[in-house]
């Protein structure tokens, strides 16, 4: 339900921005088709591509250890200015980032729930509150984008405290 959700609110912005756009380009009564149609198709196609099976298996993590997943969702992992699509695991002994192959830096990420100082959250363009920055004890600071960003920041702090 999360995805369809997630899916009309992304096609609701598009359509609008590029409705703007059009009606600046095109005139007002192209906006008020193209605009509608054009947040059709892409909330349609982030539902798609977001419950793709293509895209689930990318994003398994293989789990050897048989760890209980305590959280998991589809997240963006800020990567030298790349917000890199892929899903986010918070195990009971870590917090491990896998990304799909439809980015350009592909990547996995694993940070030991003991390597965690701190956890804070920022907003996306300044904007949208889904960032969650992860702050590690060697200084560096990892940026996720989530949904449900409190819910990951108590999870995190409650079984960081029992490592």
């Amino acid at each position: 339900m999360k995805n369809i959700r997630n899916s009309i609110l992304s096609g609701l912005a598009f359509g609008l921005f590029f409705g703007l756009y059009f009606a600046f380009r095109y005139g007002i009564q192209y906006a008020m088709i193209a605009g509608p149609v054009s947040g059709l198709a892409f909330g349609i196609s982030i539902y798609f591509f977001v419950t793709s099976k293509i895209v689930k298996r990318q994003t398994q993590i293989e789990n050897v250890d048989k760890k209980e997943i305590i959280r998991s969702c589809g997240a963006n992992h800020f990567k030298n200015g790349e917000a890199v699509g892929g899903k986010l695991y918070l195990l009971t002994d870590k917090l491990q980032f896998k990304s799909h192959n439809f980015n350009i830096q592909n990547h996995g990420l694993e940070i030991p729930l003991g390597q965690i100082s701190q956890t804070r959250f920022f907003n996306t363009l300044g904007l949208i509150p889904n960032g969650l920055e992860i702050h590690t004890n060697d200084g560096s600071i990892e940026k996720f984008v989530v949904s449900d960003r409190k819910k990951w920041c108590e999870e995190i702090e409650k079984n960081k405290n029992r490592t």
